[in-house]
């Protein structure tokens, strides 16, 4: 069997929900490899993605909004469920992509991907709930506003430079241990 990765293989597909394999987007840094397949419980998985908030800034420069969830009841289980059984078929080399509808406006999706490595779970979020109109390739408009991950307990931001410098806001990192 060869090690050549998957072109984006749908593990779960749904009205709301998308789940797929491939490889890391170009602009991320590597950091494999990954520790794929992985088995983990789906109620860990869960307890990870359940506390995640974000918050939104406003038009003031540096206020920022009350944090909110980034995933209702509903989305956490789907995704908990779907994002297991593709850790359990991702190979090294690859990343687990989703994409989920927003229950309330369902015309507005979050996506992301996530990946392990060593005993630690990466979740990237690249849209937050970005408004999609049927019939066009890109989304009608750029979101305007700015936001950024709040780690819950145990999770941190990853950094791109040593010492806590270089914080990506949109990149979670979680012990699964």
């Amino acid at each position: 069997m060869s090690c050549e990765t998957h072109p984006n293989l749908v593990i779960y597909q749904s009205e709301a929900a998308w789940v797929a394999l491939r490889e890391l987007p170009a602009g991320y840094p590597s950091l494999g490899p990954n520790h794929h397949p992985y088995t983990i419980d789906p109620k860990k998985l869960l307890t990870l993605l359940e506390p995640l908030e974000y918050r939104e800034g406003s038009l003031l420069p540096f206020s920022w909004g009350h944090p909110r969830k980034v995933f209702s009841v509903n989305q956490g289980k789907t995704l908990a469920q779907e994002l297991v059984k593709a850790f359990g078929s991702a190979l090294p080399q690859e990343v687990v992509t989703f994409t989920i509808a927003d229950e309330e406006k369902p015309d507005r999706r979050t996506k992301g991907f996530t990946f392990i490595v060593g005993d630690e779970l990466h979740l990237i979020i690249e849209e937050l709930r970005r408004p999609v109109y049927q019939g066009e390739q890109k989304p009608y408009q750029q979101q305007l506003f700015q936001w950024e991950l709040l780690p819950a307990s145990r999770q941190r931001h990853y950094t791109s430079r040593p010492g806590g410098k270089g914080v990506i806001s949109n990149w979670i990192i979680a012990p699964l241990r």
